[in-house]
Parts: C-alpha cells; structure tokens; sequence
C-alpha cells in the first residue's frame, strides 16, 4: 500500500487503459455500422426504457451516427493519454453506452464495462497531463483518498480472478469439457471454428486423441490457475501473464475474436503486472523469468 502512488509515475496504467480503449475502437471502426446499431435495434431500445438506460447517451439522439463519432473521438484522447483523472469517466461512459447500444456483442466489451467503471476512483487521483509521461517522484495525494484507490485496485484483480476461475469450473459441468473433446468441436465449428488455413496449419492437433485432450484441459488448467495467481508471487504471475496472453492470441487466430484479445490484453495487465514499475521493466522481468535461466546455461557452456 505504501508504495502504491507510484501507479502514479508509470505508465502501466495508461497501457491497460490504452488496450481498453482501441479494443473498442476497433470494433466501431472495422465493423459495418448498420451491423452494429440495426435500426429496428435502436427503436427497441428506446421503447423500453427502464434502469439505468437514461445514462446512456445514444438515446439522447435521433441521428445514431452522432453519439458514435462522439465515442470515437473520446476513445481516442483515451488511446493518447490526455488527461487521464477526467478521461476516466468519460472513457466508461462511451463504453458503457456503446455496449448497451451495440446489437452484436462479446465478453471483452462486457468486461471493459465494469474495469473501466472500477478505474474511474483509481485515475481520478492521476494529476498527469498524458498518463504515458513517468515521473520521477510519486504524486502527493490525501491517505485515504490514496487507500480508497488501492483498494479499488484490488477490487479489479478480484474481479478478473473470479472471471476466469469461473471460466474454468463452469467447464467442468460440460460434458464435452469433461471427456475432452470440447476443442475438437470449437476449432471445427461451421460458424465459429477456424479458417481454413489454420485448420490446414494446425488441424492435425484437433485430430489427434492426445493432444486434443491436452489442448483441452490444458485451458481450464490455465484458467483455473489464473484464479490462483491472484496468491501467488509476482514472478508467477508473470508466468501465467505470458501464456495468457498466448492462449488469447490463439482464440483470436481460431475463432476470429481479435478484439476480445485486445480488452483481455489490458485487463491481464491490471491483473498480473507490477503497477508500481514501468511497462517495459516489467517486460524485463518477464524476460528473466522465462529466458534468464536458459541464458545461464548458455554461458556455462
């Protein structure tokens, strides 16, 4: 706790905002706009208002196309940094909007809701002009207002270890999960399995009995003990940053979901990276933990 205003001084923090925001940007960018904002959605939406609907601003207009440049352009100051303490809310509103507006939608823009809205009381305190600038010394702020950040902090790592721990144990009752075979069927579905040419490239691991079976519970291995990591020391949750970060890639590759992987991307950096040090130290210690030790053998030889 006592070193934590130096959250402050790094540039972690932008990063994981960073890979937040164009993840969605992403997707309002590279996704046709009809496919996205249907028209026979959006009057639904506005004939049944209720809860919280009011919050969210693409009602508030009869041309659906202005609350989506707004979002736009607000995910952009986000991306380069400026003024992190009010980008902060502005930054989940536009997701918060866009994501109860969107017709078609996925976990990555769910949980960019939530982390985005639990990083609001955390960037509040952030004084920077850019948050990719570091500093030298941390930012002088009021205790408790200091704690209430760390603590929000710790509330998103709580967040993210119950997302994948139940992940994995909800698996567990799928019976395709269960006997192994639950890959197969994903990598070879007609609508979400792989292309072609992945199927060409790496097909013969989704055939074989062995390595189906490893692939399979290998994943809720790994989401399982990405729950666990939340105990464990930093240098293990580098580890399990590092095949995180692969297993999402290789979602993307499969099953297409190149924007899940970007949100997943920063919330693993919330979850498993030191926010007290910089992005690139951290990359650092990565790099020692998995390749110092072969390094050394090197040498000796």
């Amino acid at each position: 706790m006592s070193s934590f205003s130096k959250i402050y001084t790094t540039n972690v923090l932008q990063f994981a905002r960073f890979f937040l925001a164009l993840s969605l940007f992403l997707t309002l960018m590279c996704t046709p706009f009809k496919d996205l904002f249907p028209e026979f959605h959006i009057v639904k939406l506005k004939n049944n208002l209720r809860e919280l609907s009011f919050l969210n601003y693409y009602l508030w207009f009869t041309n659906i196309k202005i609350p989506y440049i707004i979002t736009l352009f607000i995910l952009a100051l986000v991306i380069l940094g400026i003024y992190p303490r009010f980008l902060a809310i502005l930054h989940w509103w536009a997701t918060y909007s866009t994501f109860y507006t969107m017709f078609i939608i996925e976990g990555g823009d769910q949980i960019s809701v939530i982390v985005t809205l639990l990083l609001i009381p955390i960037c509040i305190l952030d004084k920077r002009r850019f948050g990719w600038s570091k500093l030298s010394f941390p930012i002088s702020t009021n205790k408790y207002l200091l704690y209430f950040s760390y603590t929000t902090f710790i509330v998103i790592q709580i967040q993210l270890c119950i997302l994948y721990l139940n992940a994995g144990v909800a698996k567990l009752s799928v019976s395709e999960w269960v006997d192994g075979t639950a890959v197969y069927y994903w990598f070879n579905n007609n609508i979400f399995g792989a292309p072609e040419y992945i199927r060409v490239l790496l097909g013969g691991l989704f055939t074989n009995n062995l390595t189906v079976s490893l692939i399979n519970w290998s994943v809720i291995i790994l989401e399982i003990m990405l729950f666990v990591s939340f105990f464990l020391e930093q240098k293990f949750k580098y580890v399990l940053f590092f095949i995180a970060f692969i297993f999402h890639f290789f979602i993307f590759l499969i099953h297409g979901l190149g924007t899940f992987w970007i949100s997943m991307t920063g919330c693993l950096i919330l979850f498993c990276f030191n926010p007290t040090i910089s992005f690139k130290q951290n990359l650092i210690e990565i790099k020692k933990i998995l390749f110092y030790k072969k390094h050394l053998s090197i040498q000796k030889i």
